[in-house]
């Protein structure tokens, strides 16, 4: 019985010690993630990483009950991968709170009234995660809100990238983290017309979702198909993708070759 009480005691203590030590220092445990640089430190586990100027950085990765073994220890992939899933639920139900529902031609509305238009952002690095985001207001989701602007009656959409009501033309410029949604000043509403997923013209210019007026074609032999998989079109000087020429090199690719035939189809 003594022998137990010396055992216990000393076991006791070694994990104080240990606790205490880690706390201060930073101690190698072991995982089974295969990674050698998870450390028990300052109640949590941590992993190490050397930054840019060779200093050694510390990322939490866990908590009290991985630091005590009550909890296995995540991997710091896994463990990225979770947060940014909690992230994702927290979006959704924070949209889910404003009831969002499809109200028109590419509009949704909010229980509040508020109108948008939806996207898929991305979440996390290297787009790990995805969620819903309602564009409710100009710009970035900054400027004046969509319903004090858009004249819903008349407002359609055109494509992915273009929308149109009696007054203006609109432009959703998409980007992995959150596109903008903006008046297209540019265009003209009472000629405007899309070619294609990336290409529209009115009776002035030639634009690309993108990058809006093309200033380097020939309006009047510019030539794409929205059958053509991608972006590609043609004028009298040549090939285009996006917005940029085709150069000789580029012209070479196998999948820039279809789309020509393709455009060279009558």
């Amino acid at each position: 019985m003594k022998i137990f009480r010396i055992l216990l005691i000393s076991m006791i203590l070694a994990s104080v010690l240990l606790c205490a030590g880690s706390y201060f220092y930073p101690v190698s445990c072991q995982n089974s993630c295969n990674e050698g640089n998870m450390y028990r430190y300052k109640m949590g586990i941590y992993e190490m990483k050397t930054g840019l100027t060779g200093n050694k950085e510390y990322h939490k990765t866990g908590g009290l009950a991985m630091f005590l073994g009550i909890k296995p220890i995540i991997c710091p992939g896994e463990a990225e991968k979770q947060h940014y899933a909690s992230v994702v639920k927290s979006i959704d139900s924070a949209n889910k709170a404003e009831g969002w529902k499809l109200y028109k031609n590419g509009l949704w509305i909010s229980k509040s009234g508020d109108i948008a238009i939806k996207e898929i952002m991305a979440v996390g690095p290297e787009g790990m995660e995805h969620a819903e985001h309602y564009i409710s207001r100009m710009g970035f989701d900054e400027g004046k809100p969509l319903n004090s602007i858009i004249d819903t009656a008349t407002f359609q959409k055109l494509n992915e990238s273009f929308y149109k009501d009696r007054k203006h033309i609109y432009r959703y410029y998409g980007m992995a983290y959150g596109g903008s949604f903006s008046i297209f000043s540019e265009a003209d509403p009472l000629t405007f017309e899309v070619l294609s997923e990336c290409y529209a013209k009115d009776r002035n210019h030639i634009y690309e979702s993108r990058e809006g007026i093309l200033n380097n074609v020939d309006y009047q032999t510019f030539k794409t198909k929205s059958t053509v998989t991608g972006c590609f079109a043609k004028d009298r000087h040549g090939f285009l993708q996006w917005g940029d020429r085709i150069s000789e090199d580029h012209m070479k690719d196998e999948y820039v070759q279809k789309a020509i035939r393709e455009l060279n189809q009558p």
